[in-house]
Order: structure tokens, then C-alpha cells, then sequence
């Protein structure tokens, strides 16, 4: 029980380093630079994959056991399910309009800004409303049981860029600037 939400709650730690990593890269547009656009599209990619196809999926099981024990959790455990689909759309659409740039179509600055910014600013608030109302819920009402039905019915996936398993190439460029960022802070 305790595992899956240490494991999100990390992820959650993961998610929000990316995010800030991405906020600088957009940050750049305002001082009118170009930003590192192979990191943005690696960072994206990350968040619509890992994310939006293992963590929240799972997250919703549990939701959806937590609901059918407390019909009072319903309001926040639906709302929270419909913001993942929200997340995906969205981190979907900002990853084909980043690929766009990459690819050579010109786009204004705000089409990638603005649709950027919302993207971090709602998944910050996603991750804070589900740490806040939903992990508590879970640690109190899930059985041992509950658990075990949980992982049975979607298995545990190591995470491809901070998990314990071989890093998938997709992510190395992605885990350098990591690794380089934290070398600064620790040398700070």
C-alpha cells in the first residue's frame, strides 16, 4: 500500500523537476531566445508516456476503489480522473505543436508559450490536489487486499528516465541535463 503512493509521490518529485526544467526552456521565449527544443520535446514525450500511460491509469484504479469505499471521495476522485484526461490532451497537443517547430513550421511564440505554461501551471495543481486529498485517502481506506487487486490488474512499470532499471535511450540527452543541473546544485 505504502509503496504505490511512495512511488507516486516520487514520481510527483520527478514530474515537478521536469516541469521546472521545461519552465526555463519556455522562459526563454520571453527573452525573446530559443529554447533547447530536443529537451522540450524529450521532456514531453516523457510526460505523455510515463505519465499519462502507467502512473495516472493506475492512479485512477485506485480512485475508482477508493470511491466504491467512501462515496464522499467521488466529488475530488472524479474531478482528479477527468484532469488526467485533460493532461494527456493537452501534454498531447503541446508535444505535435513543439514537434512542428522541430520539424521547421514556423508558429508565433505564443502558440507554444501560452498552451506551455497552462500545461505546467494545471499539472502543479493536479499533483498538489491529489497529495493533499486523495494519497491520504488512500493510505486510510486501502486494504492489503486492495492493493494486491490493484497491481494485478495493471503491473507495476519501471519508470524509463528515474527508475532503478536501464535508462531507455529515448531519455539520455534528457538525463545529461538532469545530471548536469544536479551537479551545479550540489556544487552551489
Amino acid at each position: 500500500m505504502a509503496d504505490f503512493i511512495d512511488t507516486w509521490s516520487d514520481d510527483h518529485k520527478h514530474f515537478a523537476h521536469l516541469l521546472d526544467l521545461l519552465e526555463s526552456q519556455i522562459g526563454f521565449f520571453l527573452e525573446d531566445k530559443t529554447p533547447k527544443y530536443d529537451l522540450i520535446l524529450d521532456i514531453m514525450y516523457y510526460m505523455t508516456h510515463y505519465p499519462d500511460i502507467f502512473h495516472h491509469p493506475k492512479e485512477d484504479l485506485v480512485s475508482a476503489r477508493l470511491k466504491e469505499l467512501d462515496a464522499g471521495a467521488a466529488v475530488v476522485v472524479n474531478e482528479l480522473t477527468g484532469q488526467h484526461a485533460v493532461l494527456r490532451e493537452s501534454g498531447t497537443k503541446l508535444l505535435e505543436l513543439l514537434q512542428r517547430v522541430v520539424d521547421g513550421v514556423m508558429l508565433k511564440r505564443e502558440n507554444i508559450e501560452q498552451p506551455a505554461r497552462t500545461y505546467i501551471a494545471y499539472f502543479r495543481l493536479h499533483m498538489a490536489k491529489e497529495e493533499a486529498n486523495i494519497f491520504p485517502a488512500m493510505r486510510a481506506l486501502l486494504s492489503t487486499d486492495d492493493w494486491a487487486a490493484i497491481e494485478k490488474a495493471a503491473p507495476f512499470k519501471e519508470d524509463p528516465l528515474f527508475g532503478n532499471g536501464a535508462l531507455e535511450q529515448r531519455y539520455e540527452a534528457l538525463h545529461r541535463q538532469i545530471m548536469r543541473e544536479s551537479d551545479f546544485e550540489a556544487a552551489a
